[in-house]
Order: structure tokens, then sequence, then C-alpha cells
């Protein structure tokens, strides 16, 4: 992954999230990432194809930072993995305001350009989910792996709550979704399975 790849993902999460997704263009793109109109085209076909990098970049890089930690931890019972990978996740959320709004709130306004990088991210969250549960199990924290489709209705939850948070108090108000989270991942974690 070339520096300039990264630099218009960078960029197009930050336009997307102060201009919006339909105001950014890809003159405010190579503007943001200081390169050449000519580079971008020669990386992406379009700000729809920029944009979807940028997505995956970027909660990619969450995930990754997120598997590492959490599930490297040793002597850490499940309740407080849940915890912490909320409060990880939601801090850096908190963080970068531009883009925790490009990634929650302007890929609905990207419509049919990132249905299917929505869901695959989905797939994504939910397995890591499931290997924090699959810790739980084996340190004896829970009796039996979670409802893969509870965990679904969780994320979904989690998504229209960032969501709302982000309109209503903005992205530093965000890490006091945390305590929510964690109590609601832990009941539904804690479910048989159906």
């Amino acid at each position: 992954m070339t520096s300039q790849y990264r630099r218009l993902c960078t960029a197009v999460l930050e336009a997307v999230g102060e201009l919006g997704y339909a105001g950014t263009t890809v003159a405010d793109i190579v503007t943001r990432a200081q390169v050449a109109r000519r580079t971008f085209y020669a990386v992406f076909g379009s700000k729809d194809e920029c944009f979807a990098a940028a997505y995956d970049l970027a909660v990619g890089s969450a995930l990754d930072q997120l598997q590492e930690t959490v599930t490297g931890m040793e002597g850490v019972n499940f309740e407080d993995r849940v915890r912490i990978s909320f409060e990880i996740y939601l801090g850096f959320l908190a963080m970068q305001p531009g883009a925790a709004r490009a990634l929650y709130v302007e890929t609905m306004a990207a419509g049919q350009a990132l249905v299917a990088h929505r869901a695959r991210v989905h797939e994504r969250f939910a397995d890591y989910i499931m290997a924090v549960a699959a810790i739980g199990v084996r340190e004896g924290d829970l009796r039996a792996d979670p409802d893969r489709k509870l965990i679904d209705m969780l994320l979904g939850g989690i998504d229209d709550r960032v969501r709302a948070c982000l309109h209503q108090k903005g992205a530093a108000a965000l890490p006091e979704l945390g305590p929510l989270f964690t109590r609601t991942a832990i009941a539904l974690a804690s479910l048989p399975v159906e």
C-alpha cells in the first residue's frame, strides 16, 4: 500500500466527514491529500471507489488493533475484554470525529456504493465478537458460544446508537456509550443459542 493510497484514504474520510458524501468532490480529496488529480485517478477510478477503500482501511485498522490488543491479553475475564474493546473502539472514533461521521453517517448517504462494504465490515465485527466470546468459553466465563443472530442484532443497535450520538452530542461523547454497549453485549453473549 503506497503512501499516496493512504493519504487519499485519509483525505476522503476527512472531506466526507466535513462536507458530506454528496458534497465531497475529487478536487476536495486531492487538495487535502496534496496530490495531483492524475495521481488520484492512477490509484482510484472514482470518489466511490476511494471512499470504499478508505472505509475498508479505517475499519480494518481499528479491528486489527482490537484483535491484537484484546485477544492477546492474559488473565482478563470476558466482561473486561468486552469493556476494553468498547473503550478502545469508541475512543478511536472520538479522537477522529470526521472519520467517525464519515464511517457511520455518510456511509448511509453513499447508498449502493457501500452496501457490500458495510455488510463485510458487519461480518468482521461479528467475527471479532465471536472470537472474544470463544476466549470467554475457553476460560470458563461463558457456558457456550453466543448466538450469531443476537450478535448481528447487537451490531445493528451499536450502529444506530453511534449515529444518534454523532447527530445529538458529537463524536466526543461516543465513549459515554461504552457501559451500555458492554452491558448489552454481555447479556446477549450469555443467552443460550436457540
